[in-house]
């Protein structure tokens, strides 16, 4: 992750105790190599706003792309429940991009907000990972599904429901990467028959299984 002062490197591995740049408050911390010091929380508000960023402005119309493009940018680590919020984000951000004349801005700050609400090691934890979450509040935020909906309510859970199921067939352990591209197929899948949308979606394959020493690889479809 880069500092946001100064762009040099912050390890996200060593932490410390002292003053928060952003919040000023003194609480465990993270530096870079020129000792700015960030809080966990405010190091996540800055990453928040990257994929922000990146989704207003892209103008593909493959969330795939636009997920790499977050991946790229350095904007959260390989397991990371950032996964929950750059989800959906990508989704709105392609949805929009095939033809949708919307303010992507308070959508995606609302996705934000619903999307880190969902804890780290949901999958494991829970049984219900953040980023098939981030496929259910995806649709319930185009669809302004709320608790009284009835036809959206319902498929607003299908929604994290049919993610968790393909899933779930894989097989574990955890993968915020391959989790996350599952979740990319059902949400395209779903803005496509549900909300009308031209989304295309690429063929999607990793070749980061060097830095997750969890990789199931060849029980992985992306494997490559």
């Amino acid at each position: 992750m880069d500092c946001p002062e100064c762009s040099s490197n912050i390890d996200v591995n060593k932490k410390s105790e002292g003053i928060c740049m952003k919040c000023g408050s003194e609480k465990t911390v993270y530096s870079c190599t020129n000792f700015h010091s960030i809080c966990e929380s405010c190091l996540d508000d800055v990453s928040f706003e990257r994929i922000k960023d990146i989704c207003i402005s892209s103008t593909s119309i493959n969330p795939y792309d636009i997920l790499c493009d977050i991946f790229d940018s350095d904007s959260l680590r390989f397991h990371d429940y950032k996964h929950h919020v750059a989800v959906g984000c990508a989704l709105i951000a392609a949805h929009r991009n095939s033809g949708f004349e919307i303010d992507i801005s308070p959508l995606i700050d609302e996705m934000i907000k619903r999307g880190r609400k969902v804890p780290p090691g949901s999958c494991g934890l829970m049984g219900n990972c953040g980023a098939a979450v981030s496929v259910g509040t995806f649709y319930s935020i185009m669809t302004g599904t709320t608790p009284y909906s009835e036809k959206t309510w319902s498929d607003a859970n299908l929604a994290t429901a049919q993610s968790l199921i393909e899933m779930a067939i894989i097989g574990g352990p955890r993968c915020c990467k391959r989790n996350s591209m599952v979740a990319l197929r059902v949400g395209s899948r779903i803005a496509i028959e549900k909300l009308g949308s031209q989304i295309v979606l690429s063929e999607m394959k990793c070749t980061d299984h060097d830095r997750n020493k969890e990789c199931i690889k060849e029980r992985c479809p992306f494997y490559s």
